[in-house]
C-alpha cells in the first residue's frame, strides 16, 4: 500500500523535471529509462526460472504431477541446447505436450509419467500427431519403459523414445553441462554483451545531448502568472538607450528675447512596447549568436521571453528569460509572429 501511495509522488516529481529538459535531453531520459526497465525485467525472468527449476528439481520425477513433468522436460531440452521450446500441454493439445528445435530440426513432444510400459498406441497416436502437426522428428518421453511393440512402431519413423533409463543419463548429462565452467562462461559474457549494449547506447544519447542542448537545468523554471512577467516593461538599455543623464537646460542660461518666441520643447522619443514570446522548445541561451558561444542559462518549453532584438541573418534572438537573464537564443525554441523581425533591432555583438 506504501509503494502505491509513494509511486504518484515520484512519478509526478520526475514528470516536471523531465517535462523542464530540453527535446535531446528527454530523448536520453527516455532511453535510459526503457533501459532501466528492460534489464529489470530480464533480471526478474531469471529469477523466476531459478527459483521455478531449484523447486522442480527437489521433486523427485515420480512425485510430479503431469503438467510438471511436462515443466520439468521442458527444463532438461533448454539446458541441453534445444531452442524455441513452447508447453502446449492441456486439454485440446492433439498429442503434444512440448514443441521445440534442436539441430535445426522442429520437434514435438509428448511427456508419459508412467509407472508400468507405455503401451504401442500411444506412439502410433505420437505417429499421427507429427504428420498433422508437420513437424520434422517427434520425442516421447516417459518416467517407465516401453514394449516391443512399441518400439516396433517407432522404427523406420523419425520418432525417438526416451524411456526412464535414457532420461536419468540426459539430466546428468545436462547437469555436467550445467557445471561446465566453459559453458558457464558462454552464459555471463552473453549478459555482459546486453550491459554493455544498454551502456553504449545510454552514452551515446547523453553525449549527443550534451554536445546539442549543453548541460541540463538543475534549477526549476521561475514561477509565472496567467498575464505578462512584472518585468515586462523594463528595456534592455544595450538594445534601446534611454538619455536619462542629461539635465534640462537652465533658463538663466539661454536668455529669451521679446521679439522672439520661446522655442518649443523637443518631443521625447516614444518607448518602443516590449516584445514577448513563449518558447516552444527547450534550449540554452548563449552569449554570442553561434553554438560557439558559451552556455549563460537555459529557457524552458512554455516559458515567456522578452525579445530585445535579433541577429543580422534573423536565426539568432537577443532575449531574457524570466531569471533576468540575457542572452542569444535561435529562433527554433521560440513561437514567433510573423513580422516579428522587422520590429526589433538588429544587434552585432
Amino acid at each position: 500500500m506504501s509503494i502505491l501511495l509513494v509511486a504518484p509522488v515520484c512519478a509526478g516529481f520526475f514528470w516536471q523535471s523531465w517535462t523542464q529538459l530540453a527535446l535531446a535531453w528527454q530523448v536520453a531520459a527516455v532511453v535510459l529509462a526503457c533501459s532501466i526497465l528492460f534489464l529489470l525485467f530480464l533480471f526478474f525472468i531469471d529469477l523466476f526460472r531459478a527459483l521455478r527449476q531449484r523447486a522442480l528439481l527437489q521433486k523427485a520425477l515420480l512425485a510430479l504431477t503431469p503438467s510438471e513433468f511436462e515443466e520439468r522436460v521442458l527444463l532438461l531440452l533448454k539446458d541441453l541446447g534445444w531452442t524455441n521450446l513452447r508447453l502446449r500441454g492441456g486439454s485440446g493439445d492433439r498429442g503434444v505436450d512440448l514443441e521445440g528445435e534442436f539441430q535445426g530440426q522442429r520437434y514435438i513432444v509428448q511427456c508419459k509419467r508412467h509407472t508400468k510400459a507405455v503401451p504401442p498406441s500411444m506412439v502410433r497416436d505420437l505417429a499421427g500427431a507429427l504428420h498433422i502437426q508437420r513437424a520434422d522428428r517427434a520425442l516421447l518421453v516417459t518416467t517407465s519403459s516401453f514394449t516391443r511393440q512399441g518400439y516396433e512402431e517407432a522404427c523406420n519413423q523419425p520418432i525417438e523414445l526416451w524411456d526412464g533409463d535414457i532420461l536419468a543419463r540426459k539430466i546428468k548429462e545436462a547437469d555436467a553441462l550445467r557445471a561446465n565452467p566453459a559453458h558457464r562462461r558462454n552464459a555471463w559474457r552473453g549478459r555482459v554483451a546486453v550491459l554493455a549494449t544498454f551502456a553504449v547506447a545510454n552514452a551515446s544519447c547523453v553525449l549527443f545531448a550534451f554536445v546539442s542542448a549543453g548541460a541540463p537545468a538543475l534549477t526549476a523554471p521561475a514561477a509565472r502568472t496567467s498575464g505578462a512577467p512584472s518585468h515586462t516593461n523594463v528595456t534592455n538599455p544595450t538594445a534601446i538607450p534611454v538619455q536619462t543623464d542629461i539635465p534640462p537646460a537652465s533658463p538663466t542660461a539661454i536668455p529669451v528675447q521679446t521679439d522672439i518666441p520661446p522655442a518649443s520643447p523637443a518631443p521625447t522619443p516614444t518607448e518602443r512596447p516590449v516584445l514577448t514570446t513563449t518558447v516552444f522548445n527547450g534550449g540554452n541561451v548563449r552569449a554570442a549568436p553561434n553554438l560557439r558561444g558559451a552556455v549563460l542559462d537555459q529557457v524552458h518549453a512554455g516559458e515567456i521571453v522578452e525579445l530585445l532584438g535579433r541577429s543580422p541573418d534573423g536565426n539568432w534572438f537577443y532575449i531574457r528569460n524570466p531569471r533576468n537573464q540575457v542572452g542569444w537564443t535561435h529562433r527554433t525554441l521560440l513561437n514567433l509572429d510573423a513580422g516579428v523581425d522587422d520590429r526589433l533591432d538588429v544587434l552585432r555583438p
